[in-house]
C-alpha cells in the first residue's frame, strides 16, 4: 500500500509544478528599435460623452474609410503609443499578408514614449503584416515595418505580434 502513496504523491507533486500558461488571449507586442513593449488589452473608463473601449481592437472605420487595427496604453494617456493599421476596404482583409505601403496601406504611432512622437509609414518605407487567424471572430498574426518622423528620424517596429478577439454585433 505505501507504493500506492507514494505514487499517488508524486502526481500531486507533477500537477502542482506544471506550469500554466498565463498568455493572456488577447495581445499586442512588439520591439522599438530593440526595445520591447507590451500593450495588454485593457478597457478604458466611460463617462457621459465617451463609452468605454478596448485597448485593443479592430473594425471598420466610420463612412467606408477602410478597415483598422489598433492598440494603445493606458499606463500615460499623454503618450499612450497609440499604433494604428488602415487597410483598403471596409471588411476583415481577404490576404494573409498585406503589404504597408504608405498609400493604400498605412501605420502610424502617435505620441510614442513622449507627447507629439508621431511616426508615419510613408513611402518609400514599407512594412508588412501576416496573418495567421482571420476570422469573425479573432485576428492573429506578425508585423513589422518601419515610419518616421517630419524630422525624418526612421523608427524600426519589429517581432511585432497580436491576437485581437473581435466584438460581436449584438443582434
Amino acid at each position: 500500500m505505501k507504493p500506492i502513496i507514494i505514487l499517488s504523491l508524486g502526481v500531486l507533486f507533477f500537477t502542482a509544478c506544471k506550469k500554466k500558461d498565463n498568455k493572456p488571449t488577447e495581445y499586442f507586442s512588439f520591439d522599438a528599435d530593440g526595445v520591447h513593449y507590451e500593450y495588454p488589452q485593457e478597457e478604458t473608463k466611460g463617462n457621459l460623452f465617451v463609452e468605454p473601449h478596448n485597448t485593443i481592437g479592430a473594425g471598420p472605420i466610420a463612412g467606408n474609410l477602410g478597415y483598422t487595427i489598433y492598440a494603445h496604453l493606458l499606463k500615460d494617456p499623454v503618450a499612450n503609443g497609440a499604433f494604428r493599421f488602415i487597410f483598403a476596404g471596409n471588411n476583415i482583409p481577404i490576404q494573409d499578408t498585406i503589404i504597408l505601403d504608405g498609400n493604400i496601406n498605412t501605420a502610424s504611432i502617435m505620441n510614442f514614449n513622449t507627447q507629439d512622437n508621431n511616426y508615419e509609414l510613408a513611402p518609400p518605407l514599407t512594412g508588412k503584416i501576416i496573418f495567421t487567424e482571420r476570422s469573425s471572430q479573432r485576428l492573429t498574426g506578425f508585423f513589422e515595418f518601419e515610419a518616421s518622423q517630419t524630422g525624418g528620424q526612421i523608427i524600426h517596429i519589429t517581432n511585432g505580434k497580436f491576437s485581437i478577439i473581435l466584438a460581436q454585433e449584438q443582434p
